[in-house]
């Protein structure tokens, strides 16, 4: 009876291996060791094909066009008045008024002192030694000394250093001042040639035709 009993045991192994084959086929295998696939991965792909939006353009605006305007002038009456001349021989626009800086300057300068007092014994001292100077009266920078105004900088930078070297601490600042300009943007951006326009010009010598941005 043993022996049945052990037969019928090595019967069931082996039949339990040909199912643990059975199992491992190579589909099978291919299957189990290939890559994971990400839920991203299709989301991503998506992402990657979406057209990108172009720069420029997308609105009907040229971008770079530029107006060809006309002027200055210093008030806006003025820039009215030349308005109605050009607009009488065909040439409408519209007036602008424009906030430039001008006569940008270097200022040497000794900074304010704590009084007049003081400012004036100082500035008596370098007129003494026929330097040009003068004291600050009015705003911010009163009671300083000032000691010219020069369009190059490195003629500034000179005198500061002078200045310096002789024991007086001297600085420089760029100055310039605010002035507001009226100019005529024309409809028709291309009529720098025009013969009525030329002759405008030459009747107004203070004036000039350019081009700039159309904002």
């Amino acid at each position: 009876m043993r022996w049945i009993f052990y037969s019928l045991l090595v019967i069931n192994l082996v039949y339990v291996g040909f199912q643990l084959v059975g199992s491992l086929s190579p589909e099978s295998a291919s299957l189990n060791l290939s890559e994971p696939r990400h839920a991203d991965d299709e989301r991503l792909q998506l992402l990657a094909e979406r057209p990108q939006p172009r720069s420029g353009g997308e609105a009907g605006v040229p971008s770079g066009s530029l107006c060809t305007v006309v002027g200055p002038w210093k008030n806006q009456e003025r820039a009215e008045a030349g308005a109605v001349q050009l607009r009488a021989i065909g040439l409408a626009g519209s007036v602008r008024s424009l906030s430039v800086q001008k006569d940008r300057l270097n200022w040497v300068y000794l900074p304010p002192y704590a009084g007049r007092a003081r400012a004036l014994q100082v500035l008596r001292e370098l007129q003494d030694h026929g330097i040009d100077s003068f004291v600050v009266k009015n705003g911010k920078d009163a009671n300083a000394i000032s000691l010219g105004y020069f369009s190059s900088a490195e003629s500034a930078e000179g005198l500061r250093v002078k200045m310096r070297n002789a024991g007086y601490p001297a600085f420089v600042r760029e100055t310039s001042r605010n002035v507001t300009e009226y100019w005529l943007y024309l409809s028709d951006s291309s009529v720098e040639n025009n013969p009525d326009l030329k002759v405008f010009l030459e009747a107004n010598q203070s004036l000039n035709v350019s081009k700039v941005s159309c904002l």
